[in-house]
């Protein structure tokens, strides 16, 4: 969880979607760099030896599998035993301090005890930056004072810079694709109302001896209207 940079960066979320196309692609751009993913993609997740220990850590945070499982690739790269120069330790790096503050004495006692420190963090950060997501990522590598002391905005340090677009990538390509909004039911209309129509006592139809057939009205005398001849 180093920081170390020059100037604030500039992150931006591009969807463009292709003509034709059954899915669209996404653009992560910090700086001159840009990440391109599929925007949604089969729930592939890289190494299964944790995966049920993540799925159920991150679902008892109430967090997205995926997300947790992009932070640990780019993180550690699914090392339990992985340890940065600064003391970050385990799959999700945490310094024994930021364990400690979420229930945990010793990130590095066991894989659980490292998913249960890690995800009340990011649980926490997430609640904290209102769920911006780039601002949660932020703090998560370069710490939640780091990223309020500049605003809100994604620290001007190298690491973090190319930290978000990297864990923002792998998310959106291991994701959960969004359910589809329920097809609203088709209203039934109502049959137009019928015509009736009341013939005078009497009245009868004789047809034409012309070649179209046509039909000619008889009304009897009697009824004031003179009858067709």
């Amino acid at each position: 969880m180093r920081a170390s940079g020059r100037r604030a960066a500039l992150f931006l979320l591009i969807c463009v979607a292709t003509p034709g196309s059954a899915a669209a692609t996404e653009a992560f751009r910090v700086n001159d760099h840009v990440f391109k993913t599929p925007a949604v993609g089969p729930r592939q997740f890289p190494n299964q030896k944790f995966s049920g220990l993540i799925e159920a850590a991150a679902r008892k945070a109430a967090l997205n599998p995926a997300l947790v499982h992009a932070i640990i690739a780019v993180e550690s790269g699914y090392n339990p035993e992985a340890r940065s120069p600064k003391g970050a330790i385990g799959l999700m790096q945490l310094m024994p301090a930021t364990a400690s503050r979420f229930g945990v004495t010793d990130p590095a006692s066991s894989p659980e005890a490292n998913l249960r420190a890690g995800t009340r963090y990011l649980r926490y950060l997430m609640q904290l930056f209102d769920d911006q997501l780039e601002l949660v990522l932020a703090a998560y590598n370069a710490g939640e004072h780091a990223v309020m002391r500049h605003g809100n905005r994604i620290p001007p340090f190298r690491e973090t810079q190319k930290y978000v677009p990297a864990v923002m990538a792998r998310y959106h390509e291991w994701r959960e694709p969004a359910k589809p909004p329920p097809t609203p039911a088709t209203p039934t209309s109502a049959p137009p109302p019928r015509t009736s129509i009341i013939y005078m006592p009497g009245t009868s139809f004789m047809p034409e001896p012309a070649e179209n057939a046509v039909y000619r009205l008889i009304v009897p005398p009697y009824y004031g209207i003179a009858a067709a001849r």
